[in-house]
């Protein structure tokens, strides 16, 4: 399958490119700076230098795949609109080369989300980060409306990154209760790929933890 990434060089994004590789896809990566990719000189790999929050860029390196995993982060960042300025550019990209499936990388606790985070994580999220998660929140919905075919990967606070499996993925409507622990970056790459390259999730909005 040919799966466009976005985030390539970030450290769920690594884990993106490097998982679809191992199990035979072939990748676009939209990034910034290619020496940061150790990847660039795979012959199963395309590399489109750009920006994520323009279109242009998006739908050049959209060009050709079946889906799209945008895997992008602020980083240490608290207060990044990286997700608001990135979520119509890609849309409209995703419109004009043709490709229907996104998989979006937010987090629990962005905009109403919080209502499901543990009391601990929700208060720790609102102390820190509250005006990214506020950011993450109106992406989402901005996904959300859209007429994609989208899957909104909600991942609860990071913990180690031991190999991927075993990890839980609890759709957000229609469960109840609040949802703590943590989850590896490996896990969350494994989901998002196999959310990109199936039909499971469509449409649906999905916590990952342990």
């Amino acid at each position: 399958m040919q799966l466009t990434v976005l985030g390539a060089t970030g450290p769920i994004g690594r884990q993106v490119l490097g998982q679809a590789l191992a199990t035979g896809h072939r990748v676009t990566v939209l990034v910034r700076d290619a020496a940061r990719l150790p990847q660039r000189d795979d012959e199963r790999v395309t590399v489109v230098v750009g920006d994520a929050a323009r279109a242009a860029d998006v739908e050049e390196a959209a060009r050709g795949s079946q889906a799209l995993i945008c895997a992008l982060g602020p980083g240490k960042d608290y207060r990044s609109t990286l997700a608001t300025r990135t979520a119509g550019p890609v849309l409209e990209a995703m419109a004009a080369a043709g490709v229907g499936r996104l998989v979006w990388l937010s987090a629990l606790g962005s905009g109403g989300t919080a209502r499901r985070q543990s009391l601990f994580q929700a208060g720790a999220a609102k102390l820190v980060m509250g005006a990214l998660m506020a950011d993450k929140g109106v992406a989402d919905e901005t996904i959300a409306r859209s007429d994609r075919d989208w899957t909104i990967a909600l991942p609860v606070m990071f913990g180690d990154s031991r190999a991927a499996g075993g990890y839980k993925a609890i759709p957000l409507e229609g469960t109840r209760g609040r949802v703590g622990g943590r989850i590896g970056r490996a896990d969350v790459a494994d989901f998002l790929l196999r959310a990109a390259t199936g039909d499971r999730w469509v449409r649906r909005r999905v916590i990952l933890t342990r």
